[in-house]
């Protein structure tokens, strides 16, 4: 049996809703960025100088030297930073609802190559190379999914047939948790009491009056319990890449999915510290659930083509040549 098509029409339609989305996030950002602390020394303090902590050895005095180079003049530079998001965002926003094809291409290839410089010179690569990259927390980079929604955006049809073994735009999501699941069975810091508790701990010290009293005892539990609590973190990042992979995602895996994005983004991530005043963007979970999007449209064709080839070989006399042409449609 021939491998079912996805058509041109749905393909526009995956981009279009995750380009949408994408450009209220980069809203979101810019505004998020606009807070006032960001034109303190603090931005440099509370959110540059953490990240050379996590960097590669080989990246160590290049983010090091963008650090010194920003902090005389950290009111300007973060205007700067304000500025780009906005353009980035206004420029999508304006292509989708002018349906211009050559805005819509700029601004992603704007956010292409800030987001990658963003990424190495001012996140180091967000850990994904020092064994400190965890999804709990916020590896690979929210920076790094915006650079790969965008890529994705520009992948020719041949690319996005949902249906085929491998469609890179349905995978990559299930491939994100696989990392995530490696990361966190490989890195021996995880197995010990100071792992997850001290990640968890430190999102803590970002997070409202209101959400800390609901994460401490998660610090508890995981500072007593660190092999428990590592190893159904792992098994959980691990069913989850099972069950989305491939071109027959499972329900259950939605499921998992949707539960893990709210452990992370809560316990884990705090929100991305966006109720601190310190927080520039709301961090990965957010974009995870945008590159669900393929796999949930690969799941509904195929229960949709099922669906409809049980209705002609039982010939239900509803309507069989409706059921036919959902066939050939999908």
């Amino acid at each position: 049996m021939a491998t079912p098509v996805t058509s041109p029409l749905v393909i526009a339609r995956i981009k279009r809703t995750m380009l949408w989305c994408l450009a209220v996030l980069w809203l979101l950002d810019a505004a998020l960025q606009a807070q006032p602390q960001m034109f303190t020394i603090d931005f440099v303090s509370n959110i540059m100088k953490p990240s050379i902590a996590i960097v590669p050895s080989f990246l160590g005095s290049l983010s090091t030297w963008t650090m010194e180079f920003v902090s005389p003049h950290i009111a300007e530079w973060n205007w700067l930073f304000v500025v780009v998001q906005l353009v980035i965002a206004l420029s999508l926003i304006a292509g989708l609802l002018r349906r211009e094809r050559r805005l819509i291409n700029a601004g992603l290839g704007v956010s292409i190559v800030w987001g990658l410089g963003i990424w190495v010179f001012g996140e180091g690569t967000s850990g994904v190379f020092t064994g400190n990259g965890t999804l709990l927390t916020g590896a690979p980079g929210s920076i790094f999914l915006y650079v790969v929604i965008a890529i994705f955006y520009f992948l020719p049809d041949r690319r996005w047939q949902l249906s085929r073994r491998f469609c890179l735009p349905r995978d990559f999501l299930a491939l994100v948790f696989l990392y995530g699941g490696l990361a966190q069975v490989l890195t021996p810091g995880f197995w010990g009491s100071r792992g997850i508790a001290v990640l968890v701990e430190g999102q803590a010290s970002m997070a409202p009056s209101w959400m800390v009293a609901s994460m401490t005892p998660l610090v508890t539990f995981t500072h007593a319990y660190p092999v428990v609590s590592n190893a159904v973190l792992s098994a959980t990042l691990f069913a989850v890449a099972a069950l989305l992979f491939g071109r027959k995602p499972k329900v259950a895996g939605f499921l998992l999915l949707g539960l893990a994005l709210l452990v992370m983004w809560y316990w884990g991530q705090a929100f991305g510290g966006i109720f601190s005043g310190m927080g520039t963007d709301p961090n990965t979970p957010p974009l995870l659930a945008l590159l669900a999007i393929p796999a949930g449209v690969a799941w509904h064709q195929r229960r949709h083509r099922v669906d409809a080839r049980a209705a002609v070989e039982s010939g239900s006399p509803r309507s069989p040549e409706i059921a036919q042409s959902s066939l050939r449609r999908t």
